[in-house]
C-alpha cells in the first residue's frame, strides 16, 4: 500500500498519530484500538503502534504512509485514509473482514486495521523491494534495474493477483480500481504484491472520481462510467509502463483528466526500455507482451480483452523466442547424440583391444 514514486520525501523518523487517534472520552478510557482480520500474526495494540519509532515512506493520493518498528522489534507498514466514509461503521468492518479472508502469493495481505469516523489507519507487512514505480523510475547509484525476465516475472504475477480479485470480489465493478506501479511491490525475490485494492466502496465518492485510476480510463473519459473491464485497462497501461520504462505521470496527477491513448501510441513510438536487456532471442516476446498490452488498452470496451483472455495469453509469454529455443534445443541435442555416439565407438574400441 506504500504509495511510492509519486510525493515520496526523505526517511524520517515520525509519528504516526493522527488527530485524536486513539484519544480518551470524556471517563477517561481510550476509545480506540486495532481490528486484526488475519490470525497468523502477532497482535499488538494501538499503544504499542503510537508509540512506536516511524519512517515516513511516502505520500500519496490519500495519505501517508510510514513504517514502524515496534518495541518487540517487528516492523509493520501503515498507511493513513482520511477521505473513507462512504460506508458506515459496520459496513466498513464487513469489508475488511472480506479482504482479510484473501489470501493469494500476489496480494500484499491486509493484517489489522483502525477505525474512526475522521480516519482509518490499515496496517499491512512490510515488502523488502519497494514499489514497482520506484525500481522502474527512481534509479539511484547501486540499484539494480529490472531485466526483462524479471519484468515479465511482474506482470505475470500482478495478472494473477488481478484474476484472483476478479473471482474473490466478483460484487465489485473493479475489484482492484486504482491499480498503478505505485501500488505493486516487489518482495526479495521480485515477487510482486498488489496493494490498495477494493477501496472504491469505501472512499468518499467526489475523492473516488477525483483521484481513483479506476476513473480516469477512456470509458469514464468519455462516457462518465466504469466496466468489469476497466481494472484490465489499467493492467495495459502498466505493461506498456513496464516495457517502456516511461512514467504516465500526467495520468496520475490528482483531478487531471487526459485521454491516456494518446500516452500509450506516443510512448509505443520510443521502443524498448534500453535499461530491460533487449537481446535477439527475447525481442519477439517481448513484442508479444506488448500486443497483450495494447489489447488491454483499447479505447472501445467490447473489443478490449477480459481478464480471463488477457492473462491466457500472458501466460503464454516466455522469456526467450520459441523458435531460439528451438534451435538451440536441436543444436544441443544433436551435439549430445555426436558425443554419445562418439562415447560408444571408444568404448567398443576398448573392449576389442
Amino acid at each position: 500500500m506504500v504509495e511510492h514514486g509519486e510525493e515520496e520525501g526523505p526517511n524520517r523518523s515520525t509519528n504516526i498519530v493522527g488527530g485524536g487517534v486513539g484519544r480518551n472520552n470524556k471517563s477517561g478510557e481510550n476509545v480506540g484500538k486495532l481490528t486484526f482480520v488475519r490470525d497468523d500474526r502477532e497482535k499488538f495494540e494501538l499503544s504499542d503502534l503510537l508509540k512506536a519509532s516511524a519512517e515516513i515512506l511516502g505520500s500519496g493520493s490519500f495519505g501517508s504512509s510510514y513504517k514502524a518498528t515496534l518495541n518487540n522489534g517487528n516492523s509493520v507498514v501503515v498507511k493513513r485514509f482520511k477521505q473513507m466514509n462512504n460506508v458506515g461503521r459496520e459496513e466498513f468492518q464487513e469489508h475488511m473482514r472480506r479482504l482479510g479472508r484473501l489470501s493469494h502469493p500476489n496480494l500484499l495481505p491486509l493484517v489489522a486495521y483502525y477505525y474512526r469516523k475522521e480516519e482509518k489507519l490499515f496496517v499491512s507487512d512490510p515488502v523488502q523491494k519497494g514499489s514497482l514505480a520506484l525500481l522502474l523510475h527512481g534509479q539511484t547509484r547501486g540499484t539494480p534495474t529490472l531485466d526483462w525476465p524479471t519484468r515479465l516475472k511482474v506482470i505475470k504475477g500482478v495478472a494473477r493477483g488481478l484474476s484472483y480479485l476478479y473471482k474473490e470480489l466478483a460484487c465489485l465493478v473493479a475489484p482492484h480500481g486504482h491499480l498503478k506501479s505505485s501500488n505493486v511491490l516487489l518482495n526479495a525475490s521480485y515477487e510482486p504484491l498488489l496493494g490498495d485494492y477494493a477501496l472504491i466502496p469505501l472512499i468518499n465518492q467526489e475523492t473516488v472520481q477525483e483521484m481513483m485510476i479506476a476513473y480516469k480510463s477512456p470509458e469514464y473519459f468519455n462516457n462518465g462510467r466504469i466496466t468489469k473491464k476497466t481494472d484490465v485497462w489499467s493492467l495495459g497501461i502498466l505493461i506498456i509502463e513496464v516495457l517502456t520504462g516511461k512514467f504516465p505521470a500526467s495520468y496520475l496527477q490528482q483531478g487531471s483528466e487526459v485521454d491516456m491513448t494518446i500516452w500509450v501510441r506516443s510512448v509505443i513510438n520510443d521502443g524498448y526500455d534500453n535499461n530491460m536487456g533487449l537481446t535477439r532471442n527475447s525481442e519477439g516476446e517481448m513484442q508479444k507482451l506488448l500486443n497483450i498490452g495494447m489489447a488491454c488498452c483499447e479505447r472501445n470496451v467490447d473489443k478490449r480483452l477480459d481478464i480471463k483472455e488477457a492473462c491466457v495469453r500472458l501466460e503464454e509469454v516466455r522469456e526467450r523466442d520459441r523458435d531460439d529455443d528451438d534451435f538451440h534445443s536441436t543444436c544441443a541435442s544433436t551435439e549430445a547424440d555426436h558425443r554419445s555416439s562418439r562415447g560408444t565407438s571408444e568404448d567398443f574400441a576398448v573392449i576389442i583391444n
